[in-house]
């Protein structure tokens, strides 16, 4: 698949996920897409926890009630840590979404599905347990997990806003013309 067309096909997989095993290999493919991504400064405070199979996801099942994670046969944990001197501009959030983004991306490209779940980790105290699950150390903050797997069904899609509307040329409410004869780069 294409690079653009991995970026049209990705969704977020809410739905349930077939049992079969990710490959180790492709699970660590995922993650290292992710630390490829670029960081603030160069810190690189993303850290990721792979959890390969069934037997390392159920005792998150406790903490997360999301169904979709439920079934997944493998997840990627995103945490950070800010790592950052007093008085030094953090980037501890752009660099988890970079990381997050591109390991979703990974994902379609390998003919899996995921999803950005991070809402369950807003509650201090569920993100206390998750953090306890999977070892990290107090300081790292868990940012979000990635269910990965091959979906049980086409799994929904939400409605994209018309380009027209979200995209504009010059200056904002100029949309661009349609079909632009420029030449494409090479």
């Amino acid at each position: 698949m294409n690079f653009f067309d991995t970026i049209h096909a990705r969704y977020s997989h809410k739905e349930d996920f077939l049992p079969d095993l990710v490959p180790l290999a492709d699970l660590k493919k995922i993650a290292l897409a992710g630390l490829a991504a670029p960081n603030g400064a160069n810190r690189q405070l993303v850290r990721l926890v792979m959890l390969p199979d069934r037997a390392a996801l159920e005792p998150l099942g406790a903490v997360v009630a999301h169904g979709g994670l439920h079934t997944a046969p493998a997840a990627i944990a995103v945490l950070t840590t800010d790592g950052t001197p007093s008085g030094v501009m953090c980037f501890e959030k752009e660099d988890y979404a970079a990381a997050t983004t591109q390991m979703l991306l990974a994902a379609v490209a390998l003919g899996y599905a995921s999803l950005w779940l991070d809402s369950p980790f807003f509650d201090a105290e569920r993100e206390k347990r998750a953090k306890e699950i999977l070892g990290a150390p107090e300081q790292y903050r868990l940012w979000a997990l990635l269910p990965v797997g091959k979906p049980k069904g086409p799994g929904s899609r939400r409605e994209k806003m018309p380009v027209g509307e979200r995209l504009f040329t010059g200056r904002y409410g100029i949309t661009p013309p349609p079909g632009d004869s420029r030449p494409a780069r090479q």
